[in-house]
């Protein structure tokens, strides 16, 4: 009599494989440079006139420099002032509504679903609409009152440095254009860059998800003990923007949670360094260059070297056993994915209900 386990087996080896395979794609070393420059421009700024928080609240501006990595430098010093000026966008409406935990959830669905619609329907390509939600989710952690869980930080400060940051992040990108004597591919101009919103049934699945995840994490995160909300939300919306597809939405849940548990390792690992100045600059810039080196070859690697950036910016400054943080990412990771796998497989029953109504009438 044959096994009813024995038709998971070979998704078990394909999931296990793909955790440990290198996909046929390039090592990012451009990307990474530029990445790791990015994000400690700013904190290094700061960290040298005595207020590192406030570089690590502008390195939120420094995801500019993730968008548009495939295309030639002068297009990207097109595109990405409207990266710059929707990052900053999402954090004054994280900040806007930071006073009021469902304001945050009505926020943070506003800007999935902005985010979704450009990115998406623009094909801006990775990392998606993710760091949008990032920075509303953060800027809205940082400027919330305690009694919300909050930092309760001035929020116009905070988008000051966020502009800051992303400025800094561009300067990164297109300073070598002003190097005398360098030739750059013709520029594709804006019209292509930013050609028209167009979305097909895969696109608009995805999006639809991603959204959905936002406003379910919100709500069921606390009352299920997250330690952060956001890192719930974050973790959904991760897993469901790459694939309409039930198998690779199912291989990126698990590299999610077995690259967070192995990044927390190399936190621990780094936690015995105790970073601190110019020396938690390095480690970040390390990190983020790292993450963007080999994510395309491996997302599991590459959430080995995010997970750490995540921790440090959350431990940083608050003496003490930082093992509650870690935890908590760990089970908030668990959770976001366990949110995710559960919206994707419950929109495809429905779709295919309403597939066969349709069939049937």
């Amino acid at each position: 009599m044959r096994n009813p386990m024995s038709r998971y087996v070979p998704r078990t080896r394909r999931a296990v494989g793909s955790l440990l395979k290198l996909h046929d794609a390039p090592w990012r070393w451009k990307v990474g440079l530029e990445a790791g420059l990015a994000i400690g421009l700013p904190v290094a700024v700061f960290t040298l006139a005595g207020e590192q928080m406030w570089g690590l609240q502008a390195a939120l501006g420094s995801f500019t420099a993730l968008y548009g990595a495939s295309l030639g430098r002068q297009d990207r010093a097109r595109l990405l002032p409207f990266v710059a000026v929707g990052l900053v966008l999402a954090a004054a409406l994280g900040v806007a509504c930071a006073n009021s935990a469902w304001l945050t959830v009505a926020g943070l669905g506003v800007v999935g679903a902005l985010a979704s619609t450009l990115v998406l329907g623009l094909r801006l390509g990775p990392p998606g609409p993710l760091m949008f939600v990032l920075v509303a989710a953060v800027s809205g952690h940082i400027a919330a009152p305690a009694e919300l869980d909050g930092a309760a930080q001035p929020g116009l400060r905070l988008l000051g440095l966020v502009a800051a940051g992303a400025a800094l992040a561009y300067l990164v990108v297109v300073l070598p254009l002003l190097v005398p004597g360098r030739r750059y591919p013709e520029p594709l101009g804006l019209r292509v860059l930013l050609p028209r919103l167009s979305f097909d049934r895969d696109t608009a699945a995805v999006a639809l998800r991603v959204v959905a995840a936002i406003l379910v994490a919100s709500v069921v995160a606390r009352p299920l003990g997250a330690h952060r909300v956001y890192w719930v939300v974050l973790t959904a919306v991760a897993v469901l923007q790459a694939s309409p597809s039930r198998q690779l939405t199912g291989l990126r849940a698990a590299h999610r949670v077995v690259g967070t548990v192995l990044g927390v390792g190399l936190f621990e690992l780094l936690s015995l360094l105790h970073p601190t100045g110019l020396g938690l600059v390095a480690a970040l810039m390390l990190l983020q260059g790292a993450t963007e080196v080999v994510v395309a070859r491996n997302y599991a690697l590459g959430l080995l070297f995010i997970t750490p950036i995540a921790l440090l910016n959350a431990t940083v400054g608050h003496a003490g056993n930082t093992l509650v943080t870690v935890e908590g990412r760990v089970l908030d990771t668990l959770l976001g994915a366990g949110i995710a796998l559960v919206l994707f497989w419950g929109s495809e029953r429905l779709l295919r209900l309403q597939a066969n109504k349709v069939l049937a009438q």
